[in-house]
């Protein structure tokens, strides 16, 4: 009986959070397209900005943007300054970049950690100018 118990809990416990906040769907990750603006130059300032088709996370949850730099030219990094629906992006450095976008839903988990949803992800291809 008592692994029944037991059983019955880390089930009750793995179906609450994220999959039931928002009806077990994947809201968001069909809608989503990430929109690229701003001057392809060195040193001006460019702007990431994700629309997820009017989605927005459940209440006492929030998302955490993600830039990884796969591919740069020799020299500084981009300063990226992640934020949610706009991602702040300066280029120090002419020449080609292949960054990788990440959007995910971050909720508090029952064990007092974190558990992440991917609503998002996009590999971009930028070209930037002297």
């Amino acid at each position: 009986m008592r692994r029944i118990c037991v059983f019955i809990t880390v089930l009750c416990l793995g179906m609450t959070g994220m999959a039931l906040a928002d009806g077990g769907q994947a809201a968001g990750t069909k809608a989503g397209r990430l929109v690229l603006a701003g001057e392809r130059a060195v040193g001006a300032d460019m702007t990431a900005s994700f629309d997820m088709g009017g989605y927005t996370p459940p209440s006492g949850q929030s998302v955490a943007i993600n830039v990884d730099i796969l591919e740069s030219p020799d020299g500084p990094m981009p300063r990226i300054i992640p934020g949610y629906p706009v991602t702040s992006l300066v280029f120090e450095t002419p020449g080609k970049y292949v960054l990788n976008f990440r959007l995910n839903q971050i909720c508090k988990t029952s064990c007092g950690g974190v558990a992440a949803r991917p609503l998002m992800e996009r590999e971009e291809t930028i070209v930037i100018a002297p």
